[in-house]
């Protein structure tokens, strides 16, 4: 609407502008007639005295061929505008740009607007792309290692049933069997995270949650793992903390970032968790040591398919996955989520609003 104004003022103003100069031309011939006339140097054939004799004809006439040349090349500067601004929506640069483009600034703005558009096209195209090969790749590891431990498991089966071994034996095959029927879970579970990460986090079911009850019972969850690897959770959580999320997904981003500090964490070390009650929301904040990790790494752990190269990324860490779930899941909460290195400590910082306002 705005545009539509200006186009019509501006058509106005050049319209007036070149009519008074049609004017004063107009003025300057029938001044050059009249003298001509009252000298009586004028002859029939003369356009002098045709314009005499057809003084008002000859004027309208000019008025509105005026009018039209000046409406023709409006309207045709503006189809060539639109016309580039397409070219421009194809990838193509606009080589020599139009009249209108210096006369309404809307389509300098409307140029560059595309510009940046194609622009993010081609990153999120490249991050496509990066991010399938990255797929691909770790769904060949994944084939490949899902072998490994089933070729072990039916090796020690055999052993069992084909010989007559005493029962330590027995029992030292066994033990191994179910350790890599372990690790077979956790591939299998790796390779379901990569095939459904596809479904996205897309839609929230907002209730009223109580953060503090959600944080105790998805602690209690993880007991057999910290034992295993003789872990100590120091926590400061409130007893209440009422916030508007989606329990299920919220529950998630939690599950990640403790399977996250677990399976990175050194043993016998202090993973601690701290719910702090600000103005605006809630801020929660996991701490664990960890070993030769550098900055480079940690701007990285939010990236898709991004494990961090340790010792133990062969055998734990997921798909990589996790934290770039939890970040989706975070931003849809209009929250926020990031990490930071301090000496040998990784720190996740989580800020979730009170209150959920405008979710699609």
């Amino acid at each position: 609407m705005k545009f539509r104004k200006q186009l019509v003022i501006r058509f106005l103003i050049i319209m007036c502008c070149i009519s008074g100069i049609l004017l004063v031309g107009i003025i300057g011939i029938a001044k050059n007639a009249t003298l001509l006339a009252n000298k009586g140097a004028l002859k029939s054939g003369d356009f002098y005295y045709f314009y005499l004799q057809h003084i008002g004809e000859v004027n309208a006439i000019a008025f509105t061929v005026c009018f039209v040349c000046v409406l023709i090349f409006f309207i045709h500067s503006f189809f060539k505008s639109m016309e580039e601004l397409l070219s421009c929506m194809e990838g193509k640069k606009i080589k020599k740009k139009p009249l209108l483009f210096y006369l309404f600034p809307q389509f300098m703005e409307a140029q560059k607007y595309i510009e940046t558009l194609l622009e993010q096209r081609i990153w999120d195209e490249q991050i496509y792309l990066s991010e399938k090969e990255h797929k691909h790749e770790l769904l060949m590891y994944l084939a490949h290692d899902l072998k490994t431990p089933l070729t072990s498991m039916i090796g020690y089966m055999n052993h069992i049933l084909d010989h007559h071994i005493d029962e330590e034996d027995e029992k030292k095959s066994l033990h191994i069997a179910y350790s890599k029927a372990n690790r077979l879970n956790e591939l299998i579970d790796e390779f379901a995270e990569i095939l459904r990460y596809d479904d996205k986090v897309s839609q929230l079911n907002i209730t009223s949650v109580n953060l503090s009850s959600l944080l105790e019972q998805q602690l209690a969850g993880f007991d057999p793992l910290l034992e295993e690897k003789d872990l100590i959770i120091q926590k400061n959580i409130p007893s209440e903390c009422i916030i508007e999320a989606d329990y299920d997904k919220l529950q998630r981003v939690f599950d990640n970032l403790m399977k996250n500090a677990i399976n990175y964490t050194s043993a016998h070390t202090v993973i601690s968790i701290d719910v702090l009650e600000k103005q605006n929301g809630i801020e929660l904040i996991y701490r664990n040591q960890v070993q030769n990790m550098s900055e480079e790494e940690v701007s990285h752990l939010f990236d898709k398919f991004y494990r961090v190269q340790t010792e133990r990324s062969s055998t734990s860490g997921g798909a990589g996955l996790g934290l770039a779930i939890a970040r989706e899941i975070m931003e849809l909460h209009h929250g926020k989520i990031y990490a930071s290195l301090e000496k040998n400590d990784i720190v996740f910082h989580l800020f979730l609003p009170y209150y959920q306002e405008n979710i699609v």
